[in-house]
């Protein structure tokens, strides 16, 4: 199959293409009379829908995968027009021509378009609450939104922190092996050391987009993640321990932008989809980042954001929310707590007495395993019945018989 890549001299689009030719697919090249970006690639937005759609017609392609953006919180902020006009204008552009030459799509998300707040202690799903809190964040969910309008077949894949070695602009790993290679006294983070992320190898992610578009599993939205959560600052020392310095010294930690927290994602629904795993641990995948990065000679510079902001001035700070919005009260499934049904769902007859059931939690059974709080149980008590729930799902159908203030 044919496929080509838009945003093809990006991170993710380079690893792609390794991925795609491995399954037996051929990335096409783009043509040489596209408007071009600052990085020589046909700009999405600068284009017209016409323009996309004869070429797509005309190269044959049987599939797009719409890669092309400005990625992150602090990227966005600095570029926010352009933003706007790659994130959303080019995502309707893309998809109108695909669908005018009658062509899938495959967007690539992101996993912060989540209310994470609400779920610090269990792992996001599909069906998780939305709510994203940054302009980054709403603009990638606007894609979302205009994908699945626009496009003739669409396919969402979501990762939680997709990292390699060059040319990996935006993880912590990236740019603390990158700052200690340059020799930086300081290094600024906008992470908590002590919250727990889950980072996943960018050769995993492109494995997984590779084999949901090679297996055609259109309609569908897909949360990718490594579930192999570790604290930040863990993370940090084992950094440490395979650059063989101590980086810790380096960073400059800014925990009160860290909006995220304990960023969960639970990729069950793929791995049933697809049986998709992971391949690299995450020392393994540092391993190789370092390696990437220590005997680079490119033109690759992942604080150059960083150094942008700091010679305009600009205080990224006040782009991320405050983390004290985790600590809001959002835990509803207590002991004793009574619910009801969202109004969307509905469960089997004989545990309803009618519309306004009350359904009272007598359990939680907590996960055997702390990497996997998603496994955590909610018995329920109805009509004398009791209800066994994954505590997600629990959160997902029920709400408090009396609002909570948030």
């Amino acid at each position: 199959m044919k496929v080509f890549i838009t945003g093809h001299k990006g991170f993710i689009a380079k690893n792609l293409v390794w991925a795609l030719e491995a399954l037996g697919h051929s990335v096409v090249h783009p043509s040489s009379l596209f408007k071009t970006n600052n990085r020589g690639e046909p700009c999405v937005f600068r284009n017209t829908e016409d323009a996309w759609s004869a070429f797509f017609t005309e190269s044959a392609v049987d599939y797009v995968i719409h890669n092309a953006a400005l990625v992150g919180t602090d990227v966005v902020a600095l570029n926010p027009h352009e933003a706007t006009l790659s994130n959303v204008m080019g995502t309707h552009t893309i998809c109108r021509a695909a669908r005018q030459a009658n062509k899938p799509v495959c967007y690539m998300g992101t996993s912060v378009i989540y209310d994470t707040p609400k779920y610090q202690n269990e792992p996001i799903s599909e069906t998780s609450d939305i709510s994203p809190g940054t302009f980054y964040g709403a603009q990638k969910l606007a894609g979302e939104h205009i994908v699945k309008s626009t496009a003739k077949d669409w396919l969402i894949m979501r990762p939680l922190f997709a990292f390699g070695g060059v040319g990996d602009m935006n993880s912590l790993p990236a740019k603390t092996f990158f700052a200690h290679r340059r020799g930086l006294d300081k290094l600024s983070m906008f992470l908590d050391p002590k919250k727990s992320k889950d980072y996943m190898h960018v050769d995993d992610f492109c494995d997984a987009v590779a084999l949901a578009c090679h297996n055609g599993l259109w309609g569908n939205d897909f949360n990718v993640s490594a579930e192999r959560p570790l604290q930040t600052g863990k993370i940090v020392d084992l950094m440490s321990e395979i650059c063989g310095s101590d980086l810790n010294a380096l960073i400059d930690w800014h925990p009160e932008t860290d909006y995220l927290g304990n960023h969960l994602l639970t990729s069950e629904k793929f791995r049933r989809a697809s049986n998709w795993q992971p391949s690299l641990t995450l020392e393994s995948g540092l391993q190789q980042s370092w390696r990437s990065i220590k005997t680079s000679t490119a033109n690759y510079d992942p604080l150059r954001h960083l150094d942008s902001a700091k010679q305009r001035g600009l205080d990224l700070k006040q782009f991320f929310p405050k983390a004290s919005e985790l600590s809001r009260p959002q835990d509803f499934l207590r002991v004793g707590e009574a619910l009801r049904l969202k109004e969307q769902f509905a469960i089997p007859e004989k545990y309803r007495d009618g519309p306004e059931s009350i359904y009272v939690v007598v359990e939680i059974i907590q996960s055997p395993n702390p990497r996997r709080p998603g496994d955590t149980q909610v018995v329920l008590l109805v009509n004398e019945n009791t209800l066994q729930f994954p505590i997600g799902t629990c959160r997902s159908i029920f709400q408090p018989l009396v609002p909570t203030n948030n």
